[in-house]
């Protein structure tokens, strides 16, 4: 008789317990809706800006490579304007170089600098031959579409017929530069100029008013697109305060 009551007592338990299972209500539904997307809009919320961390520190990071490479580069190529090498440079050439060792545009939108060596910057260190004559080097830097652009060009005197060989060649730099403006550094109250030369003596026949150097200032497209940073840069002609220093005989 006890072993068919047990089932009955089971069941007689089970019962209220049934009755009582139910399911969620709309409270907690919404509550539980709203807890995951708090807890989902924060996921979301951290990656996103893991993300964009990630892209700024590497465009900052592209940002100063282009700072150092301008840096680097473009001062040590404006440094050498006004090299002239009378031992081994035409009479024609040397004074080229010395009328205009450096120029710019009005609005300082570009540089011109010449002098003497064997390479322009769109040449390859293989094209030229390191033995040959020194040529007349000019090259031109200015921001085109968003990059820092170099215009080359050299030209020598051909030593059998003794008319000029060109070769000229454009290369792109440095990408993210929006502008670049270019100001002539000259000594004392000297007026600002367009056009640097070894002609501007004074009366005792020194170099008292030639520009000596050439403070640069390049506008980078920073991190965002409506974002941009400045470097302002102070190449000096070096072979011009030279000639200030130890004097030069014209020629």
């Amino acid at each position: 008789m006890d072993r068919f009551r047990l089932p009955t007592m089971v069941r007689g338990r089970a019962a209220p317990a049934l009755a009582r299972a139910q399911g969620f209500t709309l409270v907690e539904l919404m509550v539980a809706l709203a807890l995951s997307t708090f807890l989902l809009g924060g996921l979301i919320l951290t990656y996103v800006s893991g993300r964009t961390a990630a892209t700024d520190a590497e465009n900052l990071s592209r940002l100063q490579e282009n700072v150092r490479f301008v840096s680097d580069h473009l001062l040590r190529d404006i440094r050498n304007a006004g090299f002239r090498d009378q031992l081994t440079l035409k009479r024609r050439q040397y004074r080229q170089i010395g009328q205009a060792y450096a120029e710019r545009e009005s609005d300082g939108s570009s540089l011109t600098i010449r002098y003497a060596g064997r390479s322009h910057c769109a040449q390859a260190r293989q094209d030229f031959n390191l033995f040959a004559e020194l040529a007349v080097i000019e090259n031109t830097y200015s921001a085109q579409d968003g990059r820092l652009q170099c215009t080359g060009r050299s030209t020598r005197i051909d030593p059998d017929t003794g008319t000029d060989v060109v070769d000229s060649g454009t290369v792109d730099m440095v990408n993210g530069v929006a502008a670049v403006g270019f100001v002539f550094e000259r000594p004392g109250d000297a007026p600002p100029a367009n056009v640097c030369n070894f002609d501007e003596f004074d009366e005792d026949g020194d170099l008292e008013t030639a520009c000596t150097g050439v403070r640069i200032t390049v506008t980078f497209q920073n991190i965002r697109a409506d974002d941009q940073r400045q470097a302002v840069l102070l190449a000096s002609f070096r072979n011009v305060l030279v000639d200030r220093i130890y004097g030069r005989g014209d020629s």
